[in-house]
């Protein structure tokens, strides 16, 4: 998908692969506000990212974006980190997750030039807190880490969090950023604030919990 004018050079992947067995249900394709998660997820990089991709083996989403293959099975999210490190002719990638349908863009904006400009110093990745809490699912990675990802996916690390500590071990150290999501959230944003725009849609409940808050957040919405 083409992206808006005015956005950064940096490669978005919505990472889809996911099973969705808590779900019941495809994830991607659950209607949000009367619209597939999976197309705003896409929209919402396209409006900071020049290219947007689809990464996970998911053929039948090619009519919302180009999809990046992953190369392996049953890993997770890693695989699609993997992939869209390997497709991208960017310095930077960022991905998010398709199941966080209430993540602002202008935060997530906000951070990613915190970071492009910080590549000069040596960073090479970067992901968010939010109250105290890793979301290593909504991080950004430069291409050079390519080789830390496939080693530790070769050595049967999956966990993401883990995939991005790796990164000052093997880059040298400030080579990683751990930044708490509230440091880019507009003046009078409170804890439940963060919390609710982090929310991951793994479970029917926490999917209508969801669409209460999107409701209620309409006039609140960072990302118009």
């Amino acid at each position: 998908m083409e992206a808006e004018p005015g956005v950064l050079p940096i490669s978005g992947y919505v990472l889809a692969g996911g099973s969705s067995s808590r779900m019941g249900v495809d994830k991607a394709g659950l209607l949000f506000r009367g619209r597939p998660l999976v197309e705003l997820a896409v929209e919402r990089l396209a409006r900071i990212c020049d290219t947007v991709s689809i990464a996970g083996n998911r053929d039948d989403l090619k009519h919302v974006a180009p999809v990046v293959t992953e190369t392996r099975l049953s890993v997770g999210p890693a695989a699609g980190i993997e992939a869209g490190l390997r497709d991208t002719r960017n310095r930077w990638c960022l991905f998010v997750p398709v199941d966080v349908p209430l993540l602002p863009v202008e935060l997530l904006r906000k951070w990613a030039v915190d970071v492009l400009e910080a590549e000069k110093a040596g960073l090479r990745a970067s992901y968010l807190v939010t109250n105290g809490q890793a979301q290593p699912s909504i991080c950004m990675w430069h291409p050079e880490c390519l080789d830390t990802v496939t080693g530790s996916l070769n050595r049967g690390e999956r966990r993401l969090k883990n995939l991005l500590d790796g990164v000052d071990f093997d880059l040298g150290a400030g080579s990683l950023a751990v930044k708490d999501a509230a440091e880019y959230a507009p003046p009078g944003t409170t804890a439940e604030d963060v919390r609710r725009w982090f929310l991951n849609v793994n479970t029917p409940e926490e999917f209508a919990e969801a669409e209460r808050f999107g409701l209620r957040d309409q006039a609140f919405d960072l990302r118009d």
